[in-house]
């Protein structure tokens, strides 16, 4: 007898119906719907949607994927099903991408829905890697990291620590109750900054620091910088994603400002100058190993952010550490910033895809913690506080940096995947 004519119980017929093009369809769009509530940029989601497909029998499922919702057509025996599929929540999850992928990569030929949807039951299931102490630390040394990275002294460094670990304890709070991001960016950024700035006047009225301390207002909140939809995004936009690259971007522009916002009326309340202080100064030789190991403290801070398994933590960190010091010896002899980026975020993209293939883990959970660190949120923030003061002309020069440097980092991302992967090469969509 014919596997379709079997009755199967399945999450959305649960009174046991015959396995329909329906009911594939719908197991098919909530494999995508996991996946894009993860943080997957849209093109992985539409070939691992296909896979579950064709794995179910389908003979073809066409997906059209942007930030926030899925419009899929199954095909089967002449006849086609169309679902709109959107997930209650969009966020970034890199254990729930990489388990729901290598559930994708092992179904086997035949799969009924019912199974589809029971092995993702046990995947969405799962409760956070790390205790809200942990991730709010990760945090807090992420952001320490950067303040040293952007030459920041150990008093500043201190005060960071707090300042994010604080921040985002609160952040995480407010998504728990899924409230609206752009509030919980404001709230968040305008708790944080009024923890630094309550934290440095303490060593400030000792005299154990000088005057300006926006540099480590503003490394504080770089927590708050959404780097997964803004490299996906560009990511998006190379394969011709435009209906979500452009809302990636969109929602990422939509956040740096928010959290900029917030810190400029914090600032302007404490009156902290725009301008910061003399930065840190150090030899090449004491300052190279530093930054490698604030590049690794960092990168491994942002990925227990995502929800990262220690092992892609670790691999995104060493990888970024490599590419992060190569870039510094490149600027350190005058290579444009830009162009130092490119070359740095190229190297993590083909370093990525071996880690990738070798753990059988989505790239894009390797290398978008990798590239973070790079992403210019300090640059962005700086110019958007500049631009408030009236000083337009700076601002502006700060801002071309900055959307330079994040351009060349998703172009080097892009490269690396051209030159790595074959359906990336090609101007097709999978089916």
């Amino acid at each position: 007898m014919d596997r379709a004519e079997h009755p199967r119980r399945t999450e959305t017929n649960p009174i046991g119906v015959v396995d329909s093009l329906t009911v594939r369809a719908e197991a098919a769009a909530a494999v995508g719907s996991t996946l894009l509530s993860s943080g997957m940029a849209s093109y992985r989601v539409k070939a691992a949607m296909a896979r579950t497909g064709r794995a179910l029998g389908l003979t073809s499922l066409v997906s059209i994927v942007t930030y926030t919702d899925i419009t899929s057509t199954a095909m089967m025996d002449g006849r086609f099903r169309t679902l709109v599929t959107q997930p209650d929540h969009v966020g970034v999850d890199v254990d729930r991408m990489a388990r729901t992928q290598r559930m994708v990569e092992t179904l086997p030929a035949g799969v009924d829905a019912a199974e589809v949807h029971a092995r993702l039951a046990r995947i969405t299931t799962r409760g956070p890697l790390y205790g809200d102490v942990v991730n709010a630390l990760a945090a807090g040394i992420a952001c320490a990291a950067f303040c040293f990275l952007n030459r920041g002294g150990p008093v500043e460094m201190a005060c960071v620590l707090v300042a994010a670990t604080i921040g985002q304890a609160l952040r995480r709070v407010m998504q728990r109750r899924h409230w609206n991001h752009l509030l919980i960016t404001l709230l968040a950024g305008a708790v944080t900054s009024a923890v630094y700035v309550a934290a440095i006047l303490v060593p400030a009225s000792l005299g154990i620091t000088g005057d300006g301390h926006a540099g480590g207002l503003l490394a504080a909140v770089l927590f708050l910088v959404p780097g997964f939809p803004l490299i996906t995004g560009l990511l998006d936009i190379v394969r011709s994603d435009f209906s979500a690259g452009v809302a990636r971007l969109a929602y990422s522009a939509a956040v740096i400002l928010t959290a900029a916002a917030a810190v400029w009326t914090v600032g302007l309340v404490a009156g902290l100058s725009p301008q910061t202080a003399e930065g840190l100064t150090l030899p090449l030789g004491v300052e190279l190993p530093l930054r490698a190991l604030a590049t690794f403290a960092g990168v491994v801070g942002f990925a227990v952010i995502f929800n990262s398994p220690w092992g892609i933590a670790f691999a995104a960190a060493t990888i970024s550490c490599l590419a992060n010091s190569g870039r510094f010896l490149l600027t350190s002899v005058d290579v444009p910033d830009q162009l130092a980026t490119l070359a740095a975020t190229v190297l993590v993209g083909v370093l990525a895809y071996v880690v990738a293939v070798w753990r059988h883990v989505p790239r894009t959970g390797v290398s978008v913690p990798a590239v973070v660190i790079m992403i210019p949120g300090y640059t962005l923030y700086t110019a958007f506080t500049l631009m408030n003061s009236g000083d337009v002309a700076s601002a502006l020069v700060l801002t071309q940096d900055a959307v330079q440097v994040i351009l060349a980092a998703g172009l080097g991302l892009a490269l690396a995947h051209l030159a790595t992967s074959p359906a990336w090469r090609r101007v097709s969509h999978p089916h």
